[in-house]
């Protein structure tokens, strides 16, 4: 049941509780400017872990980013800061709450900023998990079937036809940033020996789960024979801790590349991708800012099904490599396999041929 038109022309805000993951919230961003262009009157206001503030305060279309403090859980003042999240939304009296996470905790977090009011209306997916659809006011379909998985940001988009907007083909999510936010990071890659005017590819081998990782030998044995073919420079990305991977896999290719491990703040991550020339890497959050970003990637799948959570972005040119195999892809929440062979059975030599067409067809190469 959706809410009636004579419902949704009273709205004035609109609440949309995204946590995590950084794939999860990159993919929720459509959804914003999608409303944004629908219903300009709104005012959006969003709920998200508190490492991600800072990267959804970048968004244009996003008046208000409230603090989930899940990292202090069990911590001193957690309940504090528990205590004015809940001051902060139920004083701002949403009249429609998305739970675009479809949790247990995402649907608290929604009742939460309902309060006890009898006016407001919760919208959540049918199928949300851990009981979450328990404490939404309204359920919205999702016509997903085994074989024909519905991506993330589609998924996202069904919001618009419960709130009574025809169908929306999003523009590309543009982030906020200043000529200061420009030369900050023009510092930061200096420091790091990329210089402004050098073409640089990123490579990020890294993501959260083991079983959605090309193995690092295979990321070294990919830089080595990149080396002296023209290819724009290699630069291995990756967070804090990343380091030691990262590390790893450059003394094994024998070759000095950068290495960027933490270096980067979450929030200039997206305008550091958007001046490579390419992205290689795995399902990750990075891969998913480069897609948004507009710039050709080449990722690899196995755990995870590309139909659900593959790159996304508009006009961007973006290509999967995975393996058909009976077990893949086995659950985005699956954390280990005994074997790997989703990943070991794509070569560094198959790779290297789809990122040597991709750069041609991006003219990258001179």
């Amino acid at each position: 049941m959706n809410p009636s038109p004579e419902t949704t022309s009273s709205v004035r805000q609109i609440l949309i509780v995204k946590p995590s993951s950084l794939g999860d919230i990159i993919h929720t961003f459509p959804l914003v400017s999608a409303l944004r262009i629908a219903r300009p009157g709104w005012s959006i206001d969003w709920v998200t872990n508190g490492e991600y503030l800072p990267l959804v305060r970048r968004n244009p279309d996003v008046r208000n980013v409230w603090d989930f403090p899940r990292r202090e859980f069990g911590r001193a003042g957690f309940l504090e800061k528990i205590g004015r999240l809940r001051k902060n939304l139920s004083e701002m009296r949403y009249d429609i709450i998305l739970d675009a996470q479809g949790l247990l905790r995402s649907a608290l977090l929604s009742r939460m900023a309902l309060g006890y009011r009898r006016t407001g209306i919760i919208l959540g997916f049918d199928n949300a998990r851990e009981g979450a659809p328990f404490f939404y006011t309204r359920k919205v379909a999702v016509p997903e079937h085994p074989k024909n998985p519905v991506h993330a940001v589609a998924r996202n988009l069904l919001f618009l036809s419960a709130l009574g907007i025809g169908p929306i083909e999003p523009p590309n999510p543009v982030l906020r940033y200043s000529p200061e936010d420009h030369a900050h990071l023009a510092s930061l890659l200096s420091s790091q020996g990329i210089a402004g005017d050098r073409p640089y590819m990123v490579i990020h081998p890294g993501a959260k789960r083991e079983s959605k990782k090309w193995p690092s030998a295979y990321f070294s044995e990919l830089i080595r024979k990149m080396k002296g073919s023209g290819y724009p420079t290699p630069v291995l990305m990756g967070d804090c801790s990343e380091a030691s991977l990262l590390s790893e896999i450059q003394l094994r290719s024998g070759t000095s590349v950068p290495v960027v491990a933490g270096k980067i703040p979450l929030d200039l991550l997206p305008l550091f991708l958007s001046r490579a020339a390419l992205f290689v890497g795995n399902d990750s959050g990075p891969l998913h800012m480069a897609a948004l970003s507009g710039i050709p990637t080449l990722s690899v799948f196995g755990s995870s099904d590309p139909g659900r959570t593959g790159p996304w972005g508009p006009g961007s040119n973006d290509r999967v490599q995975r393996e058909d195999i009976a077990c893949s892809p086995c659950g985005d929440f699956k954390k280990y396999c005994s074997h790997m062979t989703c990943q070991v059975l794509i070569t560094p030599d198959r790779v290297l041929w789809e990122i040597a067409d991709l750069a041609k067809q991006e003219r990258v190469l001179p």
